[in-house]
């Protein structure tokens, strides 16, 4: 979708900005351009609709040559939503949101319809807020406006430059929200610059860490946080706030206090009806003191639901791995890695059951420390 090839540039005082950039962004991918202050990401987002030129290398989109397109014409093309979002103070949002559509000629009704869908997908009625001036609006709302007016006469391309980094920490986060969310409807390719590493981690399909004109690390989050390349990268994402997290955190502290748990006397049918009502492939069973018995899985409960007289007591796995309360998160962490499994119970001393961890709420857990 997007190729840089071996792109520089570099400033009349001589300034060495990029130095040398090769990077491939796909169609539909949200890319996060991040790094400290000077080190280019700007400056090689604003490269791709021509608001900088490289002094040399390509540049191509779908292919062909940007340097060979009209710059105009290039710009109608792709969206752009910036910090400041620019709205037009005497124009109403319908007006604002309509600005490109009109230049590219396409039809009122078209584009009264697309701004109609658009305010209802950023959660602003179009019957409240369409006739109302950009003063009217709350600085999230504007942002907003904003975001749906780079993609009202439909282009394949959106450029965000730190476009919620002048906004309060909730309105932020609720907007980061709804780009994903937007996101997985519209497939757009997205080149978002940011200067917060959280937000990159939570909104980027991919990151393109950037130092001195120079891309230092291209990947996913995930990978990125588990395979920094190098010190900078460690430094810059904040590595060893999961690890140091889950050092200081135990079991009981991320456990589910309330899992599906069953009788070791009830029947099969009873268990089937219960990961059904849950949506749980597994059940802990427990004795009428709630001691924990054992696990029963709904493999299990197929294999041997044709016989009526059985109960869970005969078909549950009784030596499964556990944990006790108290236990360090990373030995749980390490018991669940050994044992190739997803979940593990939480055990007093005294047998009975306390909890279950699991790694939706580790993650739950480790996120909040973070």
């Amino acid at each position: 979708m997007i190729q840089f090839i071996d792109v520089k540039k570099k400033y009349t005082d001589g300034t060495l900005a990029l130095k040398g950039i090769n990077l491939d962004i796909k169609q539909g991918e949200l890319v996060t351009l991040i790094g400290p202050s000077g080190c280019g990401k700007t400056t090689t987002m604003k490269m791709i609709n021509r608001l900088a030129e490289p002094t040399s290398g390509q540049i191509l989109v779908d292919g062909q040559d940007i340097s060979r397109i009209n710059p105009v014409e290039l710009r109608r093309n792709i969206g752009y939503v910036i910090q400041q979002i620019g709205l037009f103070p005497h124009m109403t949002i319908g007006e604002n949101v309509a600005i490109v559509p009109k230049l590219k000629k396409m039809s009122k009704e078209s584009y009264d319809r697309r701004i109609d869908e658009l305010m209802d997908m950023v959660g602003l009625d179009p019957i409240q807020y369409r006739d109302r001036y950009p003063a009217e609006l709350s600085g999230g709302q504007q942002q907003r406006i904003g975001v749906i007016r780079a993609m009202a006469a439909e282009p394949s391309i959106i450029l965000m430059d730190e476009p919620f980094s002048a906004l309060d920490p909730i309105s932020r986060e609720q907007l980061q929200d709804e780009l994903i969310r937007l996101q997985e409807e519209v497939k757009k390719t997205i080149v978002f610059v940011s200067h917060d590493m959280d937000e990159a981690l939570k909104i980027a399909d991919r990151i393109i860490l950037m130092k001195d004109g120079e891309i230092v690390q291209a990947d996913t989050p995930e990978r990125i946080l588990r395979r920094p390349n190098n010190d900078f990268v460690r430094t810059f994402i904040g590595e060893g706030r999961l690890h140091e997290s889950s050092e200081a955190l135990t079991v009981d502290e991320v456990m589910l206090t309330n899992p599906v748990t069953i009788f070791l006397s009830r029947g099969l049918a009873h268990g089937a009806k219960l990961m059904k009502k849950h949506r749980v492939n597994s059940l802990l069973v427990t004795d009428k003191n709630r001691r924990f018995m054992g696990v029963v899985t709904k493999e299990m409960l197929e294999e041997h639901y044709h016989n009526e007289d059985l109960s869970l007591l005969e078909i549950m796995e009784p030596d499964v791995p556990f944990v006790y309360t108290g236990t360090p998160v990373t030995d749980a962490v390490e018991q669940m890695k050994d044992h190739h499994i997803h979940r593990i119970p939480v055990v007093e001393r005294n047998g009975q059951l306390a909890g279950l961890v699991t790694n939706s709420s580790l993650i739950d857990a480790l996120l909040k420390q973070m």
